[in-house]
């Protein structure tokens, strides 16, 4: 099964160089971009995100992670916290690189599949 449609990811990258003036290598990776965000809703300042494994309806708060957005002195993060606002890791907003802390009593696998839900549902 084919998750993105080509031929309009070809269509808008043509678009892009005709009207902006970019070259086809920039504009498909616009496209491509353009593409891949598509649906995902922009990151604000924090999200809840339910561990996998848990039912929405009669969960507490430890059945969740955080995600809180930290911006000074020139670097922006999110920080991934569990129901004790415990820091467990941050991403730098740039680069997309995780630096793990301690997970603190949070299974590998719960945390790492929270994070995949993390980047599929928000762009940042």
């Amino acid at each position: 099964m084919k998750k993105y449609n080509l031929s309009n990811i070809m269509k808008r990258a043509w678009e892009l160089v005709k009207k902006s003036g970019m070259t086809i290598s920039s504009g498909l990776k616009k496209a491509w971009e353009e593409a891949k965000n598509m649906g995902k809703e922009k990151f604000k300042k924090s999200a809840k995100i339910l561990k996998p494994g848990y039912d929405e309806n009669c969960c507490t708060d430890s059945a969740y992670l955080y995600f809180s957005l930290w911006e000074k002195y020139g670097k922006s993060r999110i920080y991934i916290n569990d129901y004790k606002r415990r820091a467990l890791a941050f991403i730098d907003k740039e680069t997309k690189y995780i630096t793990e802390y301690d997970l603190q009593g949070v299974s590998r696998a719960e945390y790492k599949e929270t994070v995949k839900k993390f980047f599929e549902t928000y762009e940042f």
